[in-house]
């Protein structure tokens, strides 16, 4: 992902003219940049929504060096030394990572559940190979996805398509120079396009229920190193003169202040990122490197040079491999720290384990100590020793167990009076319903209790109907007012709703309650109110932030688990953003409503023994976009307000969604697919 900071003397302007630059202290502080704004974003700054983005910044700076370094070699010496040039870059990335696979090995060994060994030792085996984006991406191993405890080696995808990169450049480029006999058109052209064809891809392959196939892919992700190249073949032919460099200056302050922007305002969630976006981003990149290197004193270049973050851009590769394994190591539970604290002692053990790896083990290697035949024994003895000790460290995995987090939910109760359960008439016989293709034969579900808030009462009546008709009883379970997750949500104004201490209290009890009179086979989940910021524990939680997240999945999960205690199947439905209505012809946009039903469709994932998710959104909202079309089909089922279901149109929502319930089986994940998620697939393909 770093490329060296040993001198590099690519051709500066005309190639004939031989011009040659050196060492570029403002581009380390560039990296000092990239890797504080990754750490930070780990770490839940919430000045840093956008910290991810710093790795983007090192894809566009990599190649940029690259390419500058190939093109620079070619000129100077007609051709490139594949083998040095590899050598060179296993000699730079190799140590400090073996390093880190050791400590995850050891942490493998003294700490880590047995239920999570056989994960950490395709997680370790393909870091080692470098091929880790492509293994997350095989395993389903969703970057987004909090209901499994995090691999210490999840960061290491995108060392994975750096080193694919560097493999697979060097001969590109070769190829391309000597078609075009030295001349850097074709290669050029070769950057254009490819980068045009991987922003398409990331688009294309964007899927907003999980974004991690878009989010890891070397094909999506290229596009950010090819605008790195392409800078650089630039920069070889074009050396602005007095007045251009102004201009470049400017440029590049103004990429600065984008690159802060993005940084500080960009949520890792944000769905315009992946089309074009990213490739914005980049742009902004490129401006401030063009700037970083143009010789004379300016603003940006100096500030950039500035020692501390000089300092901090020469140990960046060490932090970015040390500083997740450390916040997964390190941990509340582990540690008995909370707040700043903890933040303080995994910044400092960070920076602790980078320094110690710069000066004891990169630079050393860097600087000779392992030359000539030292080096053709050692490397690959180091190389399968560690793999050796992963598989070693590793052994012994246990199957997953039936929940992956926590006990039942454990949020104070206390006594005030909700609506008592009512019995309703059990149905009459019907005949079963059959299992979807390839399923196990199960019986069909003969009781379901629906959960949730006023949406969840809006839809009672269709529903009902149409359990009926499949020879099932539905019962309710829903309060108005009241969502299903624990904590109290908060109002424009971010104060409790007024009522919202009594859902708290009493809406845990009162599922209880259902639950155990009636015994269903299936639980719905539907509810608003869910997606709102909260107060829970005394703390003010968002959606927007890592830890907020954290938060709301442990609360989906003790929700969860009370719901399905008595081993009934929990069908969890997705809730669309709201529609033009008489009430609110044009609602704005609300992105809270993707962020609940991504946590939902995570849970369901990581519980597909027992949940299910059936896409109500999708069936509501089919273009994916907001907001979601007024009428679907010639109907307007939300016409009134824009979310609830109104008694002429709720038996025509439950009709397309009660197949689904019934087919819902232990293992599934996915609802069965009916009329509306044809809908959706027809209006915006397979990829939402």
């Amino acid at each position: 992902m770093w490329a060296p900071r040993r001198r590099f003397r690519p051709p500066w302007g005309d190639v004939s003219e031989n011009k040659r630059f050196t060492y570029q202290p403002a581009l380390d502080g560039l990296r000092a940049f990239a890797v504080l704004s990754v750490f930070a974003y780990h770490l839940d700054a919430g000045w840093a929504r956008g910290g991810f983005l710093g790795v983007d910044t090192f894809f566009v700076l990599s190649g940029f060096l690259i390419t500058s370094l190939l093109v620079g070699e070619w000129a100077r010496h007609g051709g490139i030394s594949f083998g040095g040039f590899w050598a060179r870059r296993a000699r730079r990335l190799l140590p400090a990572l073996l390093l880190v696979l050791l400590a995850v090995a050891a942490f493998a060994v003294l700490e880590a559940p047995a239920d999570q060994l056989d994960s950490l030792r395709g997680d370790g085996l393909a870091t080692l190979f470098y091929g880790a984006n492509w293994r997350f991406i095989a395993s389903g191993q969703s970057y987004f996805n909090l209901f499994t405890e995090a691999s210490p080696l999840r960061h290491m995808w995108s060392l994975a398509i750096e080193e694919q990169f560097y493999l697979v450049w060097p001969l590109i480029t070769f190829a391309c120079l000597r078609l075009a006999r030295g001349r850097h058109w074709l290669l050029g052209l070769v950057c254009g396009a490819g980068a045009g064809a991987s922003i398409a891809t990331m688009a294309v392959l964007y899927d907003r229920s999980d974004p991690s196939r878009a989010y890891y892919g070397t094909d999506g992700r290229a596009h950010l190193l090819l605008i790195g190249a392409g800078l650089a073949l630039i920069l070889a032919r074009w050396t602005p003169q007095r007045a251009a460099r102004s201009t470049v200056n400017a440029l590049g302050l103004a990429g600065a202040v984008a690159c802060v922007a993005f940084w500080a305002l960009v949520p890792d969630t944000a769905p315009w990122m992946y089309s074009g976006g990213y490739a914005v981003f980049g742009v902004c990149v490129a401006a401030v490197i063009t700037s970083a290197v143009q010789p004379g004193r300016f603003a940006l270049r100096s500030f950039l040079s500035l020692p501390p973050l000089v300092w901090i851009g020469r140990i960046s590769y060490g932090l970015y491999l040390w500083h997740w394994p450390v916040i997964v190591v390190a941990s509340p539970a582990r540690t008995g720290l909370d707040g700043a604290s903890l933040t303080g002692v995994r910044v400092g053990l960070t920076f602790a384990l980078a320094t110690a790896s710069f000066y004891l083990v990169e630079q050393p290697i860097r600087r000779g100590v392992l030359r000539g035949r030292w080096a053709l024994a050692v490397s690959p003895s180091a190389f399968v020793a560690t793999g050796v000790v992963v598989l070693v460290a590793t052994a012994g995995a246990a199957p997953l167990p039936k929940y992956l987090q926590g006990g039942p939910g454990s949020l104070t109760s206390r006594a005030e009076r909700l609506p008592a359960p009512q019995e309703q008439p059990a149905p009459p016989p019907q005949a079963a319903v059959a299992a979807p293709a390839g399923a196990p034969a199960a019986p069909p579900p003969r009781k379901i209790l629906l959960v949730g808030d006023s949406l969840a009462e809006s839809l009672f009546d269709g529903l009902q109907q149409a359990a009926v008709e499949q020879g099932a009883q539905l019962y309710s379970g829903a309060v108005a007012g009241c969502g299903i997750i624990g904590g109290q949500p908060l109002d424009v104004t971010g104060a409790p709703y007024s009522w919202s201490a009594t859902c708290e209290r009493e809406i845990p009890k009162y599922q209880k309650a259902r639950l155990a009179q009636i015994r269903p086979d299936v639980v719905i989940w539907l509810s608003l109110w869910d997606r709102y910021d909260r107060i829970v524990d005394g703390q003010h939680v968002g959606s927007t932030t890592m830890s907020g997240r954290f938060v709301y999945a442990q609360l989906i999960d003790e929700a969860a688990t009370r719901l399905t205690s008595t081993g009934a199947r929990l069908v969890m439905m997705t809730v669309a953003p709201s529609a033009p209505s008489d009430l609110a012809p044009d609602p704005p946009q609300d992105l809270s409503f993707e962020r609940m039903n991504s946590q939902l469709r995570d849970y369901a994932r990581s519980h597909a023994d027992n949940t299910s998710v059936v896409d109500l959104a999708a069936m509501l909202c089919p273009t994916g976009r907001q907001p979601c079309p007024e009428e679907i089909s010639g109907v307007r089922p939300r016409h009134r307000d824009g979310n609830h279901f109104e008694p002429d149109t709720a038996g025509w929502v439950a009709h397309q969604l009660m197949p689904q319930i019934m087919a819902a089986t232990p293992g599934s994940g996915v609802g069965a697919a009916t009329d509306a998620e044809a809908i959706a697939n027809a209006s915006v393909g397979k990829h939402a």
